[in-house]
């Protein structure tokens, strides 16, 4: 138990650092193109642009992930990732920081994210028991909730001391971190203990789609996720703007709203730790989307006035992200093979974000025609409607019931 606890909390420590530097520059850069352009139409294509490589390239990642040792995979993430943040550091002191720059940087930095998400939940998997995998995912969302707690606040007030250079270099100290914790740390390799054989890049990303398309529990899951998440691109791309045009709000506001739905993680992450979950995890998942749904849904029909209300709203979102989030995470890491998992988890992010460009692209084209409140309404309602799908699904249950034996 302790070994397994030493090494993983070695690589955990180090990530929350690299976190809350992105979270730090995700904010700085997203902030500075809202106050750039004002443009709606450029959040969104910043937004669509992000999404790009785990949608073209995804898959093939998670194959490439499977062929080497995890932690190989996230020190090169993060060192790609750190370099990426020196050149956008010295185009700012050069004045050459423009808003195609700023978009392609957040390419780029997408990229990363890429392989290093699959990677870290395949050595999550490799390094936690079983049992104890539901509460790692609400530590997971506690260290989220954090992060959307301390990041826009720090991001904001380094931003009103200094500028968006300071930023960079954060960014730049704590990803050095998280290469230092990952050199003195060890994942096992996912083949350990049994003999896998090599096929080609395209066979083996076959083989994950495969797997998904014949596993009718996975296939459902991630379907129906896919169909939730069409609205919560735009959502949450034009937050930024719905701070500044129906609130009549600043960075200092936006931060807010980020902290309170990181605070509610926080406490949905705390619930999780000590609760652990249903005995079926898709059960425990379904009650968060139910109440993501009802919070977002609100956000809809608040007035200018309402601010201190929306903050609430994202507080209980926050909450039932936490909830929901952990415990589909859990099912995924138990019931997905070992030797499976990067090819997987990335055709898992593939498709659960299949239908986000989508919206995002519907919400470029329909930006002076459909106002932000609609896309707070739909994703509340879609979030809702996946909670009544998991809960009335006899599949769904039957899966988990020959899986995990309740």
């Amino acid at each position: 138990m302790k070994s397994w606890k030493a090494k993983f909390f070695t690589i955990w420590t180090g990530q929350a650092f690299s976190l809350f530097g992105s979270s730090l520059v995700d904010f700085a850069l997203i902030w500075w193109l809202t106050e750039t352009t004002g443009s709606q139409r450029v959040l969104t294509i910043s937004s669509l642009l992000t999404l790009l490589p785990r949608m073209l390239l995804g898959p093939f990642a998670g194959t490439l992930i499977d062929r080497v040792n995890r932690k190989r995979v996230m020190i090169l993430a993060d060192g790609a990732i750190a370099f990426l943040t020196l050149g956008l550091l010295f185009a700012y002191h050069r004045n050459a920081m423009t808003v195609f720059l700023v978009m392609g940087a957040l390419l780029l930095r997408s990229l990363g994210s890429m392989f290093h998400q699959p990677a870290m939940k395949s050595a999550t998997a490799l390094l936690v028991p079983a049992s104890q995998l539901a509460r790692i995912g609400g530590l997971n969302r506690i260290l989220s909730g954090a992060m959307n707690i301390v990041a826009p606040v720090a991001g904001a007030m380094v931003i009103e001391l200094f500028d968006i250079g300071a930023v960079l270099c954060i960014d730049v100290v704590t990803a050095a971190v998280a290469v230092a914790t990952l050199a003195a740390a060890s994942v096992p390799d996912a083949s350990e203990g049994g003999e896998q054989k090599k096929h080609t890049l395209f066979k083996e990303t076959a083989d994950g789609l495969r797997y998904v398309w014949n596993t009718k529990s996975v296939l459902f899951v991630v379907g129906t996720c896919t169909l939730a998440n069409f609205c919560i691109g735009p959502a949450e791309s034009l937050k930024s703007l719905m701070i500044t045009t129906v609130f009549h709000g600043g960075a200092l506001e936006l931060s807010w709203v980020t902290a309170a739905t990181g605070l509610g993680m926080i406490v949905g992450g705390v619930v999780m730790g000590i609760w652990g979950g249903c005995r079926r995890h898709l059960k425990t998942s379904a009650i968060g989307w139910g109440g993501v749904g009802i919070a977002y849904g609100m956000v809809a029909f608040l007035k200018p006035e309402g601010f201190l209300l929306l903050i609430l709203c994202m507080f209980v979102s926050g909450i039932f992200l936490a909830i929901g989030n952990a415990g589909l995470d859990a099912f995924y890491q138990t019931k997905i093979p070992k030797e499976y998992h990067g090819r997987v988890y990335s055709v898992l992010m593939t498709l659960d974000n299949m239908t986000v460009p989508l919206g995002l692209a519907v919400a470029t084209v329909f930006s002076g025609l459909l106002p932000i409140r609609f896309w707070y309404l739909a994703t509340g309602l879609l979030h809702f409607c996946l909670f009544l799908f998991w809960s009335a699904s006899r599949e769904l249950k039957r899966a988990e019931e020959r899986e995990t034996g309740v």
